[in-house]
């Protein structure tokens, strides 16, 4: 048998317990996963499997680590799943990848959120009810929701990177507002499709959420939802886009994306949680220093923009 063969069978065979199936659609990441798993644990090098498996994804990173733009416009997230209970993305591949990046190393569970959520989710292997985290990047739900060519906002774009193209289009919508980002984002490396979709009028939907902590401290949560131009084939109405502003730093970052149903939008922004002095917690593994983890009341707020 060839060295690693077994770890790398991508679609993996469904077995008893499994929360979901993997297809061709998971490959070659899944595999890829498996066999980073498998030598970080034998405390080998993981440079070899990705130049074997994922050479694409060495250069994308490579292209970013040279565009500081890409790198400052992110927050930072938690690599840990509460509704599942475990462990995100396997640590030595997002301590790899910081490296490559040339972002700051994974501090304990808290790392660069950019690089988790578009890179790290390629190669997760947690089972969520949700389905796969990578499933985001490698279906068209968002591309085709938002009427943006095919593969654009994916793991093998004929142009940008993955991180860049989506901090463009993520930012390009949530973070127009914020003088600070927009300075950057017009530093951005973005591919002429993505930069004419984000010049355009884009009707979203805001939910804020704004607290005061010690010291006047301000943060506002900031969750967006764009409607889609057509439903997907599985229910996915809308791109959620959620962003945290922080009056230490005086500046907004993203920190996900990721398409929803109506249902899903409706719920989050609720009438009835709206007003002052309601619950305001992080989510979608935020990690908001004062804040994550805590109980704190503030205002919930929600409108229409540019619509």
């Amino acid at each position: 048998m060839v060295p690693g063969l077994a770890a790398f069978e991508c679609p993996k065979k469904p077995a008893a317990g499994d929360i979901v199936a993997e297809t061709a659609l998971d490959c070659p990441w899944a595999g890829t996963a498996r066999e980073l798993s498998e030598k970080a644990g034998k405390g080998e090098a993981l440079g070899p499997v990705f130049s074997a498996y994922a050479p694409g994804i060495v250069k994308q990173l490579a292209a970013d680590r040279a565009d500081p733009a890409v790198k400052q416009l992110w927050g930072e997230s938690i690599n840990f799943d509460e509704m599942e209970n475990d462990v995100i993305v396997l640590p030595a591949l997002l301590s790899f990848m910081a490296s490559e990046l040339g972002v700051a190393q994974p501090k304990g569970k808290y790392v660069h959120a950019g690089m988790e959520h578009t890179y790290g989710y390629l190669f997760s292997l947690l089972e969520t009810k949700f389905g796969f985290k990578r499933a985001r990047w490698v279906n068209d739900d968002i591309a085709g929701g938002l009427g943006i060519p095919d593969g654009l906002v994916g793991p093998a774009s004929a142009e940008g990177t993955l991180l860049s193209n989506i901090t463009c289009m993520a930012g390009g919508i949530a973070l127009k507002d914020d003088a600070a980002a927009a300075g950057l984002l017009k530093n951005l490396r973005c591919p002429a499709a993505l930069r004419k979709y984000i010049a355009a009028k884009i009707p979203r939907f805001r939910l804020t959420e704004t607290v005061v902590l010690p010291g006047s401290r301000t943060v506002v949560l900031r969750t967006d939802f764009v409607p889609f131009n057509k439903t997907s084939a599985g229910g996915n109405s809308h791109l959620l886009i959620y962003s945290v502003y922080d009056s230490a730093y005086k500046k907004a970052s993203l920190i996900t994306a990721f398409p929803v149903a109506r249902s899903f939008m409706q719920n989050a922004a609720d009438p009835k949680g709206l007003g002052a002095g309601k619950p305001v917690q992080t989510r979608y593994n935020a990690w908001v220093e004062g804040l994550t983890g805590g109980k704190v009341k503030g205002l919930r707020a929600a409108s229409w923009l540019d619509r």
